[in-house]
């Protein structure tokens, strides 16, 4: 698993390649949350674009950076999850939480 981010406009983007899964997710982790403790922006984003699978450590991997998020009282969004990613999401319920977006340019105009 690999994470690389970027700037948008005033929104930073997490961009994961790999699954999304217990075996690769501590070192992800702590590079996301150090990123997000010394960001200038109060938006982020995960692109999910080249994701395969996420597992419930992965699910609880997405949980802990919206909360990290919302305790900057930042905005977090998802961009481009695959069907099999989506619909983990939505069978725990993590889609009325947070905005899923199509696209990068959607997401950065909309959250």
């Amino acid at each position: 698993m690999k994470c690389d981010s970027k700037v948008v406009g005033d929104a930073t983007i997490f961009a994961i390649q790999g699954d999304i899964v217990f075996n690769y997710l501590s070192e992800i982790r702590e590079i996301i949350k150090g990123q997000i403790d010394n960001a200038d922006t109060d938006k982020f984003l995960i692109n999910l674009e080249d994701v395969g699978i996420i597992d419930s450590a992965g699910v609880g991997f997405i949980v802990s950076v919206y909360k990290s998020v919302l305790s900057r009282k930042g905005n977090f969004g998802l961009i481009n999850p695959n069907e099999a990613v989506e619909n983990v999401l939505e069978t725990v319920g993590l889609t009325r939480l947070f905005k899923v977006f199509k696209s990068e340019d959607e997401a950065v105009k909309g959250i």
